[in-house]
């Protein structure tokens, strides 16, 4: 019996209504975890899985992915993130969500939100105005505030392993990306994070390389109480969720400009920079647009990886989205790395600064 089979007897039992005590019960699967929505509260539980970037192939790694993931987001979402809660085995052979007997799983407890509350449904629905884009940037701001500095350099590193990752991504699907313009995207990004890295590595020694969300994107912000909440920042690899607070906000632009929400994008970019006061961000604007094209690409590797299990229409749909939103970013930079500005746009292809002298406060 493999590891993912033995867990089948425990998803069986989230999956049932009379867990819960409820009429139904909504189960959703992605590649790394299993989610269950029973009543006003949703159960988490780590998938026995592996990947190259995270290991859930045991119970002890499973255990301390859910400690992580609450750990992590219980600061950002204590509104929705509770507690861990072991999945057990009872002396009479049955299985019990937080029972007594001898735990076997875990899972990460939720209070169940709205789902066509998440940001995503809402800017599909055109129902991102400017309040919302200025209260977006007073958030991200408070999150990269608690953030907590990480050693910089095997980010910096890993970030050019990205660029080449990337370049074999879609090197390898032809039938999807267009050979000139990959080749056109590796040089261009290959250029330009070697004339950023210096400023990256200064922006490590400025405690500006931290422990990030890692995946801010619309559909990991939720509107709760009138307000975005952000949550599901990624808990399965330290490495990952490292980076450049401006690399973080680029996750969250991007997903705004390529839904054509530049006015939005702006909005949230200023107010970022307006809540953080730091000439450092001015400064570091040079990067944004490589940041931009970064985001992009992973974008687009995620959107065309739905080729495998989409139908027809979902394919040609993913298709055209695909290529389109690598398209749109590509990685070249308009601002020199010792530029300040007090005003700065997103586009789907650069990042527009004013020049205006700055003062340090």
């Amino acid at each position: 019996m493999t590891a993912s089979e033995s867990q089948e007897p425990v998803l069986a039992l989230l999956a049932d209504p009379a867990t819960h005590g409820v009429a139904s019960v909504k189960r959703i699967d992605t590649h790394a975890a299993s989610v269950f929505l029973a009543g006003d509260r949703a159960f988490k539980v780590k998938r026995a899985v592996r990947f190259p970037f995270l290991d859930y192939s045991t119970a002890a790694r499973r255990k301390q992915a859910c400690d992580t993931e609450l750990a992590i987001n219980q600061p950002l979402a204590p509104q929705i993130y509770r507690r861990v809660v072991p999945i057990t085995r009872e002396p009479d052979g049955a299985l019990r969500l937080d029972g007594g007997g001898e735990p076997i799983e875990w899972a990460v407890e939720m209070a169940r939100f709205d789902e066509s509350a998440t940001l995503d449904h809402m800017a599909e629905a055109g129902r991102i105005d400017a309040a919302l884009a200025d209260a977006l940037g007073r958030m991200v701001a408070k999150a990269h505030a608690q953030a907590q500095p990480v050693e910089p350099e095997p980010w910096i590193k890993a970030l050019a392993d990205y660029v080449e990752e990337h370049v074999e991504a879609f090197g390898a699907r032809l039938d999807l990306f267009d050979a000139a313009a990959v080749a056109a995207l590796a040089q261009a990004s290959r250029v330009a994070y070697r004339r950023i890295r210096p400023l990256l590595v200064e922006r490590g020694r400025r405690g500006l390389i931290r422990r990030i969300h890692g995946d801010l994107h619309l559909g990991n912000i939720v509107l709760l109480d009138g307000g975005p909440v952000l949550f599901d920042a990624i808990e399965f690899s330290p490495l990952i969720a490292s980076g450049d607070v401006l690399y973080d906000l680029a996750f969250l632009l991007m997903d705004l400009a390529e839904r054509d929400l530049n006015a939005a994008a702006n909005l949230v970019l200023n107010r970022y920079l307006s809540e953080t006061r730091r000439v450092d961000d001015l400064d570091a604007l040079a990067a944004l647009p490589f940041f931009l094209s970064m985001r992009a690409a992973i974008r687009a590797k995620v959107t065309a990886a739905r080729l495998e299990r989409g139908g027809t229409e979902v394919t040609a749909q993913t298709e055209r989205s695909a290529h389109r939103i690598l398209a749109r970013f590509p990685a070249r930079s308009c601002c020199a790395p010792t530029q300040s500005a007090s005003a700065c746009s997103v586009s789907t292809s650069r990042t527009n600064c004013r020049r205006t002298p700055t003062r340090r406060r």
